[in-house]
């Protein structure tokens, strides 16, 4: 009786939603036209005495079962509201805080780096069990162990990187279908397949958001936080409007915190390529279709950067922020390899840290403005 009950107010949830078709309406709409049809369905099955407050009651809004496909091209099928969710990484995390879906996260893989999320959210982070010990400085990533994983009991699995599913001593996404738990790989973080064209917006941050808007049944959320994100990018163009690339800064971004030696610096199928384009700028190895590539430091000089953008990795300490950021100017400035860059020179920096500028989120929004703002100021 009651799983025929879930499916009728399954239907009636489903017929009732924006992208319900026409066949599900009539059926929604004969059942509430009549009541004696509806029973006559429950007397079929067994379920003569329920009531339609019954019916009502038993299921739940947006348990209408929902299928998204994620970065891996894995069929993520979820039932209803998923309510125990292990997420392995902190980005996609965040990507949860921001639908206001942190009470829907019973453990994480492991105990976030300090800064890494923002700090609105560090009450909720700190009580949220962690699978795989606590943060320690230079440790690598740490697999869950099945073992640990399935004593959750998850109802939904979240991962940002490949390696949370394959990583040597990790459940794979196969593993975890045959236990009856769906998984995501997100496509925003670090997805190759998704990314075949030079990232210049963020459709990928947009597409994850609504793709966990669908599966926890709160599309709302999800359209208001991504029209948030298109309302500040809207106001960075509106007001520097749209620079033809001959007039647009060539923008070095170097992440100081991935050594000094030999710097990487990320082609066109990074986040931070997306950043600096929307904000006014053009990425000087933006012609590298991918996500990284080791450069000498005389390809940066042989470049000559207009503005080099400074990427540290966020202490979650502003005066910790400002002394790193510091530090790595300095380099720049005394570094022998960088004399006559122009950037250096003129001391043309800009300064964003790495959560909001080089991984995929909510905050890329922000990095957006925040560029603009420090790239009109260069000149």
């Amino acid at each position: 009786m009651h799983v025929l009950a879930r499916r009728f107010d399954r239907r009636r949830s489903r017929d009732a939603d924006v992208s319900r078709d026409g066949a599900g309406r009539g059926r929604a709409v004969r059942a509430a036209v009549s009541v004696t049809a509806m029973a006559a369905v429950l007397l079929a099955a067994g379920c003569a005495g329920a009531s339609q407050s019954q019916v009502r009651a038993s299921g739940a809004p947006g348990s209408v079962p929902v299928t998204v496909t994620d970065c891996n091209g894995v069929k993520a099928v979820v039932k209803s509201p998923p309510r125990r969710v292990v997420v392995l990484t902190p980005s996609v995390l965040e990507l949860m805080l921001w639908l206001d879906l942190g009470d829907r996260v019973a453990a994480i893989g492991q105990e976030p780096r300090p800064g890494s999320l923002p700090q609105r959210f560090s009450g909720q982070v700190a009580a949220i069990r962690s699978l795989s010990g606590k943060y320690t400085a230079g440790s690598g990533y740490k697999p869950v162990p099945r073992e640990e994983l399935l004593s959750v009991e998850p109802d939904l699995v979240l991962g940002g990187f490949g390696s949370n599913f394959n990583a040597a001593g990790a459940m794979s996404q196969d593993e975890l279908a045959a236990n009856g738990i769906p998984s995501y790989l997100a496509l925003s973080t670090a997805c190759k397949s998704a990314v075949t064209a030079p990232q210049t917006g963020f459709d990928l941050v947009w597409r994850d958001l609504e793709n966990l808007g669908q599966i926890f049944g709160v599309p709302g959320r999800a359209r208001r936080v991504v029209e948030g994100m298109r309302q500040k990018i809207a106001t960075v163009e509106t007001e520097a409007g749209r620079p033809k690339d001959a007039e647009r800064p060539t923008v070095f971004p170097f992440e100081y915190d991935e050594g000094t030696a030999t710097p990487y610096a990320p082609g066109n199928r990074q986040a931070v390529n997306a950043v600096i384009e929307t904000a006014g700028g053009r990425n000087v190895f933006g012609d590298r279709d991918e996500a990284y590539t080791k450069v000498g430091w005389e390809e940066v000089v042989a470049r000559d950067p207009r503005v080099i953008l400074v990427v540290i990795y966020d202490r979650g300490d502003p005066a910790a922020n400002a002394a790193h950021f510091a530090e790595a100017e300095r380099f720049l400035l005394t570094s022998p390899a960088l004399r006559g860059v122009r950037a250096v020179t003129e001391k043309r920096f800009a300064r964003l840290v790495y959560e909001s500028a080089s991984v995929g989120g909510v905050r890329n929004a922000d990095a957006v403005v925040e560029l603009a703002g420090q790239l009109t100021s260069a000149g």
